[in-house]
């Protein structure tokens, strides 16, 4: 089959960098039930869909030994990567096809979903999703930190 779209693979770039935050947050949200779970507990919730493990976390997280500033920092990184999740599905299990807009004349590149029929992403979406992802990652892990070394003092270590 001769390849029609991604021809200078500007997208595969894209949905790459996008893919490789989101899986940064995916295992952080996996540390996190790791180090906040006895084993036999992980064991049983370590397979949950992101979402259900980062409602799990943002509970776990209001019982935490930790300033509630730091612990809402944390949770409010939690939900934004639970709302990226929604496009991060369209981005994995979506093809990227030539589309023909209503009104227009020209074939565009675009990730459109086969189960639902409105839900395109175009490559302008995809850009800010893949800076979003990269943001989010960023901030999302300092949140954590900071919530997990609250009361670390540099000094101590000079002991």
């Amino acid at each position: 089959m001769a390849k029609i779209v991604d021809l200078d693979h500007k997208w595969a770039t894209l949905v790459g960098r996008f893919l490789i935050a989101f899986a940064a947050m995916e295992s952080l949200t996996l540390q996190t039930l790791k180090e906040w779970l006895k084993a036999p507990v992980y064991r049983h919730v370590m397979n949950m869909r992101f979402g259900q493990r980062v409602d799990l976390i943002v509970d776990l997280a209001q019982e935490q030994d930790a300033p509630a500033d730091k612990v809402e920092a944390f949770t409010r990184n939690l939900e934004k990567a639970k709302k990226l999740a929604e496009k991060r599905n369209a981005v994995a299990h979506n093809p990227l096809v030539l589309c023909l807009f209503d009104g227009e004349h020209n074939l565009t590149e675009a990730i459109a979903s086969d189960k639902k029929e409105h839900e395109i992403i175009e490559f302008e979406e995809l850009e800010q999703l893949a800076l979003q992802a990269e943001a989010l990652e960023e901030e999302l892990l300092e949140s954590k930190v900071a919530l997990r070394l609250h009361d670390f003092d540099l000094r101590d270590l000079r002991s």
